[in-house]
């Protein structure tokens, strides 16, 4: 939601359950697809990092894409401690991440079955407003908070 940026917070997963009930297929989508990207990303960092520490600990793997021998080769053990905590906090943006589709998907599934009432204009409007106070944008955020998903 562009046009949200009143509030720049974690969200903890009831809380984003709630906002998303109100929010339109198309948000959802949006955050489905931003939560996706995300986990790419993370997911492409975290086997850059398995490989320094693998190098670190001596333990030579194969290197994933975009990293080569001189990259690894330049790897100092100094660094052991901060790519694994890196990694560890990466792992637990990943299962937030996972935990925010399963809701999604759940939320889906509810709308699918047919048995929400059509929300009345007063209903739209405060969820309009409710949404408007969470931040999707995540370029700002505290990428080291224990739960980084923003509304």
């Amino acid at each position: 939601m562009s046009d949200a940026t009143s509030m720049r917070r974690p969200v903890e997963i009831t809380e984003f359950k709630a906002v998303i009930s109100d929010l339109s297929d198309g948000e959802l989508a949006k955050i489905r697809s931003e939560l996706e990207n995300s986990m790419r990303h993370l997911d492409r960092s975290n086997l850059r990092l398995k490989k320094y520490i693998a190098t670190i600990e001596g333990k030579r793997e194969d290197t994933p894409d975009g990293v080569d021998q001189e990259e690894l080769d330049k790897v100092d053990e100094n660094d052991l401690q901060l790519f694994e905590d890196s990694f560890h906090e990466n792992e637990i943006v990943l299962r937030n991440h996972h935990e925010r589709l399963e809701a999604l998907d759940q939320e889906e599934s509810y709308r699918a079955s047919g048995s929400k009432k059509p929300p009345t204009a007063e209903a739209q409007q405060k969820a309009k407003a409710r949404a408007a106070s969470f931040d999707t944008d995540n370029t700002n955020g505290d990428a080291n908070a224990a739960n980084s998903v923003y509304l």
